[in-house]
């Protein structure tokens, strides 16, 4: 252990003040992935993931991200609450993903992960370098060798104690932590297929293995192309939940009441289809601006409402 090094009960106090709901690290000399089995994965990508591959070498080696990385800090933030999903969402409506239904998390879970990395600074004379979602960080792979959680067959982050609605943020620190990292967390999946079986598409048909040209999450989020016409859409404007939705380890938070800054805005839950068809440029502007939905602009927006109302 480095004479200089980040106290563990301290930095999760820290974390605790920032509203960060769960937090572990781990060796940043560790490669928390089967290199072999990532390089086929993103082979099978579709080109609007291309970016994963061609930074493949920053995410395996955090130090050339970070020059004297010895620490990557992993922090989730639960978005879940009792807003109820598709199965509530009224006829003539298109269904919003919940991490998108409120203001983009890069505007509210960012600053959360950059403030507790100007604290590490402070507090401990380290250098950071930090992201949600935008640098070249296995996030998801690093959450799990930290001990938040297990990968489930749908690919995502499942933790045990707030479910896979979780946004993460990542911290490389050139400092060690003066306790081990947590222990790994068995997979809850078991012999469970909730989640395979409540794809409408059938993209989760080889668990831990999604087919993205099935996915609707993948076709109404980023897929720059039309969504084929024999795929089924089923309700979904933007984003798809219905995997996590049945998920065990989320069912059970049902009844847990969602922070403010994670509740729908208005108008952002089941939003009338015929209204977002007759919107324009600056409407869908005034709509949907500070949300991720603004990202995928009017057009692929319209394309996919039009998709829903005249399938």
């Amino acid at each position: 252990m480095s004479p200089m090094a980040i106290e563990a009960h301290k930095i999760r106090e820290l974390a605790q003040g920032l509203g960060i709901d769960a937090i572990g690290w781990a060796d940043a000399a560790q490669i928390p992935v089967d290199i072999t089995m990532l390089q086929h994965r993103i082979a099978q990508m579709p080109p609007e993931l291309g970016y994963v591959g061609r930074r493949i070498q920053e995410r395996l080696n955090p130090s050339l991200i970070l020059p004297g990385v010895k620490t990557v800090v992993m922090c989730a933030i639960s978005y879940f609450g009792n807003e109820s999903g598709i199965e509530d969402m009224p006829d003539g409506a298109g269904f919003i993903s919940r991490f998108a239904w409120s203001r983009d998390y890069h505007l509210t879970v960012l600053p959360k992960i950059q403030a507790l990395a100007r604290e590490i600074e402070v507090h401990f004379g380290a250098k950071t370098k930090s992201y949600v979602d935008t640098g070249p960080i296995l996030e998801k792979a690093w959450a799990a060798a930290c001990g938040l959680g297990f990968i489930g067959k749908n690919g995502l982050l499942i933790t045990p104690e707030f479910g896979s609605f979780v946004f993460l943020g990542s911290i490389l620190v050139d400092l060690e932590v003066d306790h081990p990292a947590l222990p790994a967390v068995p997979s809850g999946c078991t012999n469970c297929l909730a989640c395979q079986e409540a794809c409408p598409t059938g993209a989760l048909a080889t668990p831990w293995c999604i087919d993205y040209e099935r996915c609707l999450a993948h076709q109404t989020v980023t897929a720059k192309q039309k969504p084929p016409a024999n795929l089924p859409l089923a309700g979904h404007l933007y984003g798809c939940d219905r995997c996590q939705d049945v998920c065990p380890f989320n069912r059970r938070l049902k009844n847990r009441e969602c922070r403010q800054e994670f509740k729908p805005l208005p108008g952002l839950k089941y939003p009338e289809l015929r209204t977002i068809l007759s919107m324009d440029e600056q409407q869908f502007k005034d709509t949907f601006k500070d949300t991720p939905v603004i990202r995928r602009g009017r057009e692929k927006v319209q394309m996919i409402a039009r998709r829903l109302v005249e399938p």
